[in-house]
């Protein structure tokens, strides 16, 4: 399953994406490890944005904090501009678009299991 990671704060992303990774999903991130001043890969002179470049079976937006959404999370709405499914790990912010757009939301911890639950539903 090809995963496409963003997040609310700058760092949190790569733990939850690292154990997908070694659930054997591919997994791609909106952005570039250590560039906190690019708003997304997209973006920055070197990349292109995953959801344009290959198919994404889902978005997992980490949320730690559970506030309110950032600027970081820009991924998650292009997610649901692109209709590609998005799985908020953590607390998913209240009122908002992100909030009515996700298929569900989970504890971080428990994001390795939603995306093979989500998985066996599509191979089903």
């Amino acid at each position: 399953m090809r995963i496409l990671m963003t997040e609310e704060k700058e760092g949190d992303a790569y733990t939850v994406g690292a154990l997908l990774a070694v659930e054997g999903h591919a997994v791609a991130f909106c952005h570039p490890h250590g560039g906190a001043h690019h708003p997304c890969v997209g973006l920055s002179a070197v990349g292109r944005c995953p959801l344009l470049t290959e198919p994404v079976d889902v978005v997992v937006d980490v949320r730690i904090d559970g506030g309110p959404p950032t600027a970081r999370e820009m991924g998650a709405t292009c997610a649901l501009r692109h209709t590609t499914p998005l799985l908020i790990a953590g607390s998913a912010p209240d009122a908002s678009t992100l909030a009515e757009g996700a298929l569900f939301a989970c504890p971080p911890d428990a994001v390795t299991a939603a995306c093979a639950g989500l998985d066996d539903g599509r191979r089903a």
